[in-house]
């Protein structure tokens, strides 16, 4: 597909062809778009919302303003609440506070592994119990 194709399309689907596409060489943006269309707007195995809950926890933890405000945007859009947006920034500060502690303390990788199987084994025999 050529160039002014590739826009055409971008501009088909999203109304406008952002800067970030604009400013791709001819060699990229093709397949970029591509990728971008069928991953990002698309349901695959997760759907858009969920995907997009993904990449908004990630760019928090990140600390990309430019992420935030595009997987925000995207989220609301599929019908986010304030209050799940909250929980994905929560998890991802989580997740980023955990690993630096684990870090620091050169915590044991298998032995981590271990206890976190473990741990598994031990909630899933309790669900079992429970749904008896």
């Amino acid at each position: 597909m050529s160039r002014s194709e590739t826009e055409k399309e971008i501009r088909e689907t999203l109304g406008q062809v952002p800067a970030f596409f604009e400013s791709m060489p001819d060699s990229t943006l093709e397949n970029e778009w591509r990728e971008f269309k069928v991953f990002q707007l698309s349901d695959t195995v997760l759907t858009a919302r969920e995907k997009h809950l993904i990449g908004y926890a990630v760019a928090a933890a990140i600390h990309c303003p430019y992420c935030s405000y595009f997987h925000q945007s995207a989220t609301a859009m599929m019908g986010t609440t304030t209050a799940q947006l909250e929980e994905a920034n929560r998890m991802a500060s989580d997740t980023a506070k955990y690993s630096t502690y684990l870090h620091g303390l050169q915590v044991d990788l298998g032995d981590f592994k271990k206890q976190t199987n473990e741990i598994g084994e031990y909630l899933t025999e309790q669900a079992g119990k429970q749904a008896a």
